[in-house]
């Protein structure tokens, strides 16, 4: 009994150990990094108690795994030799790929069947031109099946939610090394909007969300209109969630019902939060939520929050959409800052009218705004203005929350007439935009802009809050927040003008994780004459989280000779 309990506990380590190997593909060109990621052979290089034999049979049917990998690139008839070095430390396995012609696009047809060949017929030429894959393109599986998958995608988002493809076929001929592509669909009939049954509802008002709803019964079913809905609803604050759906059943696609399923949020809320910046340091704040304020559908969100720099104490009344669904709001918000030796204790009022469409919202505000602005001991200079506003901000984004690729556009016009409280006629100017580029070969841009300017009016007449500084986490890297500005008495404060360029190369390493190169160059000034930008260029680390892309740059400013650490959330301006 003692021995064969020690001869069982002494076998794992008088087994024959596992004989290492490394893998090495030639010939394969640019569809090396496929092989690689995907071939078993490789994937278990580390495996533990792996046998000789064991590794033997993985050479073996490599070669077939790595020709049905190439078929989906478009190679059919490459060749494949294998060897196992079993002489070197550790063993070689080694495979040669001859290519071979690629397999190119011969023909391709796409039908339709079902209402829209009569109701919409224009539109089967617009899907037909939209085809991604064109006759003399390379074939291959995964453009194959984005393509079909495009052409249903355009059809079920609008007009026929019921649509599907009913055949799809990719006809290789390996003598000619073509492809003829066959696609037939099916869009089903068209689709209209009904009347819209709401679930959920418990604290407020059906009223108030009647009023949020973009679609009118008889309208063509868009699933654009829905996702509209579900944003309005949500962005209210008075919901967690909010889901509208139809049900697409084709034997009833007229005057559809709308569903949305709410989930309440509850009418109070007090929430305590920390945080950190390396514009401002450490930060903690106290919020407080009444979704039913004096006894009304009115959202009362107000704050205290504080940081190395800033105190503010503030809040803002929402109050339900008027019936052409534009949102009016008030504010009032006290803000104390210490900042590149300016100090500054603002107070800012006003009334604010924003309208729906989030991809082309406006703004209309009227404001009034006071400070007081101290430099040192000795200077003290007290400033107001009463200013009417207009903001518009152009958003053609894959993802409004968590954005990848498209871009922003904005500009900001503020102004004010001499009189009781603005002591000269004064207009504000900004324009700002933000370009992501499509993803190509794992490489991505990210290109900013901005440009300010107040006519009319100088910074002693002028509040800080109209003003212009830079520099800091998302707009010149390289330099502390807001010391790019107009010196004065030893500290930096705002100017009359300003502009902001920023360029970044972003290498997406996988889908969540990307290594980034970029330069800053900004500055802020009370003229354009002599106006000269500052650059900062540095590196970084981008993590596509949920909340948004989160940033780690390391950053030099050229004009300070300084390296300072950026973390930032999101994308500037």
């Amino acid at each position: 009994m003692l021995c064969s309990i020690l001869v069982s506990l002494c076998l794992p380590f008088g087994a024959h150990a596992a004989p290492l190997y490394t893998v090495s593909i030639s010939g394969a060109g640019s569809l090396t990094s496929l092989l690689t990621e995907h071939l078993e052979i490789n994937r278990r290089r580390t495996a533990d108690a792996m046998s000789e034999d064991e590794i033997r049979r993985l050479v073996a049917t490599t070669p077939s795994q790595i020709r049905s990998l190439l078929a989906t690139e478009g190679y059919f008839s490459p060749t494949v030799s294998s060897d196992l070095d079993q002489q070197s430390t550790p063993w070689v396995a080694r495979f040669t790929v001859t290519l071979g012609p690629s397999t190119r696009i011969e023909s391709v047809n796409i039908e339709f069947t079902g209402d829209i060949t009569e109701k919409h017929p224009q539109r089967i030429t617009e899907l037909r031109n939209a085809w991604e894959l064109k006759v003399g393109d390379p074939f291959q599986q995964g453009k194959w099946d984005k393509a079909k998958n495009s052409l249903l995608k355009d059809l079920l988002n609008r007009d026929y939610p019921a649509a599907s493809i009913t055949q799809s076929e990719a006809r290789i001929e390996p003598s000619t090394n073509s492809a003829a592509l066959t696609v037939v669909v099916d869009s089903g009939p068209a689709f209209t909007f009904g009347e819209m049954q709401i679930d959920g509802l418990k604290r407020y008002s059906r009223d108030m969300v009647e009023k949020l709803n973009p679609i009118k019964p008889g309208e063509p079913y868009s699933q654009e209109k829905l996702n509209e809905l579900q944003a309005r609803v949500q962005e209210t604050g008075y919901f967690r969630s909010a889901f509208a759906t139809i049900d697409a059943n084709p034997e009833h696609p007229n005057n559809v019902v709308i569903k949305l399923d709410l989930t309440e949020n509850e009418r109070r809320r007090l929430s305590l939060g920390i945080g950190f910046s390396t514009d401002s340091g450490a930060r903690g704040q106290i919020k407080w939520m009444d979704r039913h304020f004096l006894g009304r559908d009115w959202r009362l969100e107000s704050e205290l929050r504080g940081d190395r720099d800033t105190r503010v104490l503030g809040g803002d009344v929402y109050f339900p959409t008027l019936r052409n669904d534009w949102r009016p709001s008030v504010g009032a918000h006290y803000e104390y800052t210490d900042s590149a030796g300016e100090i500054n204790n603002k107070f800012r009022t006003g009334v604010r009218l924003s309208s729906p469409d989030k991809s082309d919202e406006k703004v209309w505000a009227l404001g009034f705004l006071a400070d007081r602005q101290r430099i040192g001991e000795d200077f003290a200079n007290d400033r107001e203005a009463f200013i009417a506003s207009f903001i518009y901000t152009r958003r053609r984004v894959d993802n409004l929350l968590t954005p990848t690729r498209g871009h922003y556009a904005s500009l900001e016009i503020n102004g004010g007439p001499a009189g009781i409280i603005n002591k000269e006629n004064f207009i504000r100017v900004v324009g700002r935009g933000t370009w992501l580029s499509p993803t190509y070969k794992r490489f991505q841009a990210v290109l900013r802009a901005q440009v300010g300017q107040v006519f009319g009016a100088n910074s002693d007449t002028v509040p800080g809050d109209l003003l212009f500084r830079t520099g800091g986490d998302q707009t010149v890297r390289g330099y502390a927040y807001n010391t790019l500005g107009v010196p004065l008495d030893g500290a930096i404060v705002g100017g009359t003008n300003t502009a902001v360029v920023s360029a970044e190369l972003v290498y997406k390493i996988t889908p969540e994780w990307g290594a980034a190169i970029f330069t800053d160059a900004g500055n802020a000034a009370n003229s354009w004459d002599g106006f000269r930008l500052k650059q900062g260029s540095g590196v970084g680390a981008r993590w596509l989280s949920p909340i948004g892309a989160v940033n780690l740059d390391l950053a030099y400013g050229h004009e300070t000779k300084e390296t300072r650490l950026h973390f930032s959330v999101g994308y500037g301006f």
